[in-house]
């Protein structure tokens, strides 16, 4: 008799315990907050960017000047291999010109730019606090020369004058970190004006 009270409770316990748990609730799916790609996120700021044309003899110069800043925190900037820039020319008359550029030994480079931040020597580091986050900014400032040749001065002429008729172009860049594996990139487009020197 003692041993069949013993598993009534035993039995009554059990179906009250069993019938007490919530319907229709799921296990939690909430997402993981990834801080390390947080910390390592990169905000481009790119004002528009100007190219400067002439023509000298045969050819049509033209003169990117690259201005760019982009903001990381402190500790991804601490924590990186690498911080890349990239410029995306494919909707602008620039896309698939010659130009050439400097690296920061003064070395000339034809159709290549160091997208490595920390091998560029054009650029200026400011601390800063962004929301309550230390940060660094990041300017890039760096001219890219491209050349287009022509068969006469009057064809490089007319090359200049329909570029300069163009009213304005998007252009994009890139720019992601590396610290023992890539992180998302992050782009931005903005505006690109032709200026032509007479």
């Amino acid at each position: 008799m003692r041993n069949i009270k013993y598993v009534l409770i035993v039995t009554i316990l059990f179906f009250v315990i069993s019938s007490c748990h919530k319907k229709g609730v799921a296990p939690s799916t909430a997402s993981k907050v990834d801080t390390d790609a947080i910390l390592h996120s990169v905000k481009l700021m790119s004002p528009p960017q100007y190219v400067s044309t002439s023509v000298v003899g045969d050819t049509l110069e033209m003169i990117y000047y690259e201005n760019v800043r982009l903001s990381i925190s402190d500790a991804g900037f601490t924590y990186s291999y690498a911080i890349h820039l990239i410029e995306d020319f494919s909707n602008t008359s620039l896309y698939k010109v010659n130009y050439i550029t400097y690296d920061q030994a003064g070395n000339i480079n034809y159709d290549y730019v160091d997208d490595n931040l920390n091998d560029v020597s054009a650029k200026s580091i400011k601390d800063t606090t962004i929301a309550g986050v230390a940060s660094k900014i990041i300017t890039v400032q760096r001219p890219f020369i491209f050349k287009k040749h022509y068969a006469t001065n009057q064809a490089a002429v007319m090359g200049q004058d329909s570029i300069d008729a163009v009213t304005t172009q998007n252009m994009n860049f890139h720019s992601y970190v590396y610290f023992e594996k890539t992180y998302p990139a992050t782009s931005q487009g903005t505006n690109l004006y032709y200026v032509k020197q007479q």
